[in-house]
């Protein structure tokens, strides 16, 4: 089996002049290894693109939003229960973030494709094959073989249209999303949900067959008393009477409401302002009066006293 690149030529002379042309390039460029069946057919069988999203579906998933990514890959995967189903839930949140980062990191179909396949092929193999995390682990490893490879004959497994940046990028964010919660994504797949069913009885009454009278409407169906007193709207409510003292007292009450002091006048407002003095001041003057008196009575008998003595000591 020729290596790869290598041109197998019909006559000898040729051949014999293309292989030593190819040890003198051998000996400058890095160090080759001679791998069996490359040929373009296995290498198209073998590549991780198109497994499981078609270019069609990558192109559409490319184009689309957060939310319509969501919906497409729920459509695609027949993840429908996902707002009940636990499992389902977790499946298409992983789903969903996974193109989502592809998308931001920029990948064409292909590589979108390829990556997807990554992300599905290891989520399978502990939902399916319950697979430990070392094994996972290692299956990972053999999809990253012949991203750039210091050995140009090698094999790729699948991944050749990543370069090596990408491929680093790639296990970063495989790491991050499912390694790290490794633990997480087997207890969901093990662990039966717990289910709670929500139940409410309804009742409804529904129509009797036509072999039977429907029966009649209501305001026919009973008497008439009845309906005079349960189901007919009942008359107004007679306002009662208002006698002539409770009219004088409403009358008032409005007239009180009004502003009284707009239709007093100047003399109006004097006179009433006498009347208020006279009752106050009439009362303070007689208690002041009758006080002056009492003083008054009271200087008079000391005076009479200090006139007696004094009639008294004199010869």
């Amino acid at each position: 089996m020729a290596a790869k690149g290598q041109k197998v030529g019909g006559k000898g002379s040729k051949s014999s002049l293309s292989n030593s042309s190819q040890a003198k390039g051998d000996s400058k460029n890095k160090k080759k290894v001679t791998l069996e069946g490359d040929d373009e057919a296995d290498e198209k069988e073998g590549s991780f693109a198109y497994k499981i999203l078609s270019e069609d579906q990558c192109k559409t998933l490319l184009g689309q939003d957060v939310d319509e990514i969501q919906i497409t890959l729920c459509d695609i995967f027949k993840l429908h229960n996902y707002t009940t189903d636990l499992r389902d839930a977790g499946v298409l949140d992983y789903y969903t973030g996974a193109v989502w980062w592809g998308k931001e990191q920029g990948f064409h179909p292909q590589q979108l494709s390829g990556f997807f396949t990554v992300i599905h092929t290891l989520l399978d193999n502990v939902k399916e094959q319950h697979m430990a995390m070392v094994d996972n682990l290692k299956e990972f490893k053999k999809m990253l073989i012949g991203i750039d490879p210091e050995y140009q004959e090698i094999k790729s497994a699948g991944l050749d249209f990543f370069n090596t940046q990408q491929a680093k990028a790639l296990t970063i964010y495989v790491s991050t999303c499912l390694f790290q919660h490794y633990k997480l994504y087997e207890l969901m797949f093990t662990q039966t949900q717990a289910e709670e069913i929500i139940g409410t009885d309804l009742e409804i009454e529904t129509a009797k067959p036509a072999s039977v009278p429907f029966p009649p409407p209501l305001d026919e169906g009973v008497s008439e008393e009845m309906f005079a007193s349960y189901i007919a709207t009942p008359p107004p409510t007679p306002e009662p009477e208002v006698d002539e003292g409770d009219k004088a007292m409403e009358d008032l009450e409005t007239k009180l409401d009004t502003d009284i002091f707009s239709e007093l006048t100047v003399d109006d407002v004097r006179q009433v302002i006498e009347s208020v003095a006279k009752e106050l001041l009439d009362p303070l003057q007689s208690d002041i009066a009758a006080k002056l008196r009492e003083k008054e009575n009271i200087l008079i008998g000391r005076i009479n006293k200090v006139h007696k003595v004094a009639e008294e000591g004199s010869p």
